[in-house]
C-alpha cells in the first residue's frame, strides 16, 4: 500500500482552484505557515520551508495575488484622481506620473472626476494612496479620506483649512509676476488681458492674483474687460475674437495656461494682427508645441516632470512612513522667446 505522499501525482501545470489549506495538509503545517512562506514574512526553519516549496511544486498551486493583496492589506497601485483628460499638459504629466509610480514599483490607476457619483471611484479597494489633482475632488471628499487616514496628496492645491494633507504645488505667483513684469518693462505694454482659467481651480486663481497684482504695482489700473474665459483653446479663441470685435484696446495677451495662449495667437491672426508687432502673447506651463509655434511662444515653464516624480515619492513615503513632507512648491522659469517682442 503506498503511503499518503506517494499517492500524490505532481500537476502537470498550475491548479488554480488548488487551497493554501492544502498545501498546509500536504506539508504538515498550518496555513499561517505556508503565508509566512509565500510572503517571505516572519520566522521559518529552513526544513520547513522546503516542505511548503515541495508541496506548492507536488500540487501546483498558484497563489491568487488578489487574495494575498486583500490580507495584506496592500494592492500596490497607486490612484491618480484628475478632473479631466485631453490637454497637452495632463498627456506630458500623465507619463511623468506613470513612469515615477512604475520606478517606485506600483502600478497607476487613473479616475475622472465625476459630478453626482456617491460612488469611490479610488479608495482602499483598489490602491494603497491617491493622488488628487487639482479640483478633482471637492472637500467634503478630502475631508473624509483624512478622516480614515487613507493615503493622500494633493497636486496644484493647497491642503484645506483644517486638514493636514501633504500637497505639491508650483509657484504660479512668481510666473505670472516675471511674464507681467517683462511684458511691461520690457517692451512697453500696458493694456494686458488676461485669459482665466477653471473656477475652483487654486492654480487659475492664483495666477490671476499675480496678474492684478502685478499691473497694480506698475501703477497700471485693472480692466475687467480684459479679463475674460480661456479655459480652452477654442474658448480662448474666442474670448480674444469678442475682444477685438468690441474694440477693446489692449497691445498683449497672458494666457493662464499655453493652450489659452495658442488659442489667442490663432484669433490673432485669423482678424488680420501679427504677433508680436500688434500684439505680445504669453503662456504658462511649456507644454510641448509652445517652442515650435511661429513666432514661439514665450511661457512661464513649470516644472511638471518633477511635479509628478516628487509627488509620487512623497506618496508612496506616506504609504511606507505614515509621513510626508506637508507642503512643497517647487519654483518656474520665464522661458523668452519671440511671442513676446523678444528676438530669441
Amino acid at each position: 500500500m503506498k503511503s499518503s505522499s506517494e499517492a500524490v501525482t505532481p500537476s502537470a501545470g498550475p491548479r488554480p482552484s488548488v487551497r493554501m489549506e492544502e498545501v498546509a495538509r500536504h506539508a504538515g503545517v498550518s496555513p499561517a505557515t505556508v503565508s509566512r512562506v509565500l510572503n517571505d514574512r516572519g520566522k521559518c526553519s529552513a526544513a520547513t520551508r522546503e516542505r511548503v516549496l515541495a508541496a506548492i511544486r507536488d500540487l501546483g498551486y498558484v497563489a491568487n495575488p488578489a487574495a494575498r493583496s486583500l490580507a495584506q492589506g496592500k494592492t500596490g497601485s497607486l490612484g491618480l484622481l484628475l478632473p479631466a483628460v485631453g490637454t497637452d499638459f495632463i498627456s506630458t504629466f500623465l507619463q511623468f506620473v506613470a513612469g515615477a509610480a512604475t520606478d517606485e514599483g506600483y502600478d497607476l490607476l487613473i479616475a475622472l472626476r465625476s459630478e453626482g457619483s456617491q460612488r469611490r471611484m479610488l479608495g482602499r479597494h483598489n490602491t494603497d494612496g491617491v493622488l488628487v489633482f487639482g479640483s478633482a475632488m471637492g472637500e467634503p471628499g478630502l475631508r473624509l479620506l483624512s478622516s480614515e487616514g487613507f493615503p493622500a496628496l494633493l497636486l496644484y492645491r493647497s491642503s484645506p483649512e483644517g486638514l493636514s494633507l501633504p500637497s505639491v504645488l508650483i509657484d504660479n505667483e512668481a510666473g505670472v509676476r516675471a511674464a507681467v513684469d517683462h511684458l511691461i518693462e520690457a517692451h512697453g505694454r500696458r493694456r494686458i488681458a488676461f485669459l482665466r482659467g477653471r473656477a475652483g481651480s487654486e492654480d487659475a486663481a492664483r495666477r490671476e492674483a499675480a496678474y492684478r497684482a502685478s499691473l497694480t504695482r506698475h501703477g497700471i489700473p485693472v480692466d475687467p474687460e480684459l479679463c475674460r474665459g480661456g479655459l480652452s483653446a477654442e474658448e480662448a479663441r474666442a474670448a480674444t475674437i469678442t475682444l477685438l470685435r468690441e474694440r477693446a484696446a489692449f497691445d498683449a495677451v497672458v494666457g493662464w495656461c499655453d493652450t489659452a495662449a495658442i488659442g489667442a495667437m490663432d484669433a490673432l491672426r485669423s482678424e488680420g494682427l501679427r504677433v508680436p508687432a500688434d500684439v505680445s502673447v504669453v503662456g504658462f506651463d511649456d507644454v510641448g508645441p509652445a517652442r515650435h509655434l511661429d513666432p514661439a511662444l514665450t511661457t512661464v515653464r513649470a516644472p511638471t516632470a518633477l511635479v509628478g516624480r516628487h509627488a509620487v515619492r512623497e506618496l508612496v513615503r506616506l504609504i511606507q512612513s505614515g509621513v510626508a513632507e506637508p507642503q512643497t512648491r517647487l519654483p518656474v522659469e520665464l522661458i523668452v522667446r519671440r511671442s513676446c517682442g523678444c528676438a530669441g
